[in-house]
């Protein structure tokens, strides 16, 4: 079992990286749905698999100057329609990363007084997500581009 090393993860909306960041997570889930009939069982409920959902989370250092950030804050003020993002966790591995299309659903910009400045956000992705490769896609894929990918 290979134990992987997080430190030079990367996340990316719209073919731009977003600077500083030191954390991102995706989540994935799924709904339940019940299938339980009258007497089906004694005690027990019945559930098959329904819709799924991916939600990506992200933190870091604020820097105004990062020209990722900086589209990213105004993607979400524009409301515009969902953005092509990509993100991997183990780059020196050369892959896997996901991609698909996230609608931006909240940026934070917080401002400690013992601390750095700092950014996270929320992205829901919109259509479900597709395995790729980290470099192929951020050096040559713009949003609304082919990805070749695999489901």
């Amino acid at each position: 079992m290979a134990i992987n090393k997080g430190w030079n993860g990367k996340i990316a909306v719209s073919d731009k990286e977003i600077g500083y960041t030191n954390n991102w997570e995706v989540s994935f889930s799924g709904d339940a749905l019940e299938k339980t009939a009258f007497g089906d069982t004694v005690h027990d409920r019945s559930f098959m698999p329904g819709l799924r959902a991916h939600t990506i989370t992200f933190s870091g250092y604020f820097d105004e100057n990062d020209s990722g950030q900086a589209d990213l804050l105004d993607e979400m003020k524009s409301g515009d329609e969902a953005q092509s993002v990509v993100f991997q966790c183990f780059p020196e591995r050369t892959g896997p990363g996901w991609t698909g299309d996230a609608v931006i659903t909240g940026i934070t910009v917080s401002t400690p007084i013992d601390g750095l400045a700092a950014i996270s956000g929320t992205l829901q992705i919109s259509g479900g997500l597709r395995e790729c490769m980290y470099g192929e896609v951020i050096e040559g894929i713009k949003a609304g581009d082919d990805v070749e990918a695999t489901t």
